[in-house]
């Protein structure tokens, strides 16, 4: 992670641009707009009040406030033009920052205000970075090891406070499975997967029942410990092929907070939980 203070940086790919390192810029201030939600209503006449649906928010804005020193005038302009190669392309990328360095931003414009100079090689700027999925998420996924002094599980991921957070269980048949987020972890619309190996018990389906939220999987083929069933977003894998057909079709999806799971008619357990963490901010 970079040092130096008021930081930021760029991701692309497995490529990492340390802008604040590269170049002699320092982020003043970091913010973000307040989410904005589109609410479906239906109101029906002679009834008071409305219909309501559950709501989904618009992209918001990451805004940082940074100060350009260059070593003279020619050097000012030629790191501008540098700046607006990189944030102003035609890919995707991601923005990470120094106060909350546990999250990341998936941004697909930049825009740069106009610098405010206040001598002919140094600015004030302000660069808006729209966060068009309306949230940020964690750096890592769920499986990676939690360790609170590491980049990937620093502050701001809403982790409980002196409480045992796994992702991964063996030998358990019920369990709690933490979601984080400012969301419900949902397959249709988030990375999510669910790795089981079991044995199956004699004449029943393997079963995993979210008791929390009432969402259930089941498996209709018998499973051996050598068996590997991964619900990967949609679409179910038995042994890396799709086996929908043998399933009831249904999804697992993940309440904010804890989650009380159940695997039933299975032995010999273990299953992984794998899913990035989202935020409104």
């Amino acid at each position: 992670m970079p040092k130096n203070e008021g930081w930021f940086r760029i991701i692309k790919d497995t490529e990492i641009i340390e802008l604040t390192s590269q170049y002699p810029i320092t982020a003043r201030e970091f913010r973000t707009t307040s989410p904005t939600a589109s609410i479906p209503r239906i109101q029906m006449t002679g009834s008071d009040g409305a219909i309501t649906y559950t709501p989904s928010y618009e992209p918001f804005i990451l805004e940082i406030s940074c100060t350009l020193e260059a070593t003279d005038n020619y050097d000012y302009h030629l790191i501008l033009a540098e700046l607006k190669s990189i944030l102003c392309g035609q890919d995707i990328y991601y923005i990470q920052h120094e106060k909350l360095p546990a999250r990341r931003y998936e941004v697909d414009e930049c825009k740069i205000e106009e610098p405010e100079r206040f001598r002919k090689d140094a600015a004030n700027f302000t660069l808006s970075f729209t966060v068009f999925k309306g949230v940020s998420e964690s750096l890592y996924t769920s499986t990676t090891p939690l360790t609170y002094d590491a980049e990937a599980w620093g502050v701001g991921l809403n982790l409980p406070q002196g409480e045992e957070v796994a992702y991964i269980f063996s030998e358990l048949v019920i369990f709690d499975v933490y979601n984080p987020s400012d969301v419900r972890i949902n397959p249709r619309v988030h990375p999510f997967s669910i790795a089981l190996t079991c044995e199956s018990v004699t004449g029943a389906n393997v079963r995993i029942y979210n008791r929390t939220n009432g969402t259930l999987f089941e498996m209709k083929k018998p499973l051996t410990k050598s068996d590997v069933l991964h619900l990967n977003g949609v679409y179910p894998y038995l042994n890396d092929v799709r086996c929908g057909i043998d399933t009831n079709h249904g999804l697992i999806t993940l309440e904010r907070g804890w989650n009380r799971v159940q695997v039933i008619n299975a032995t010999n357990i273990t299953i992984a939980f794998d899913f990035p963490f989202y935020y409104r901010g």
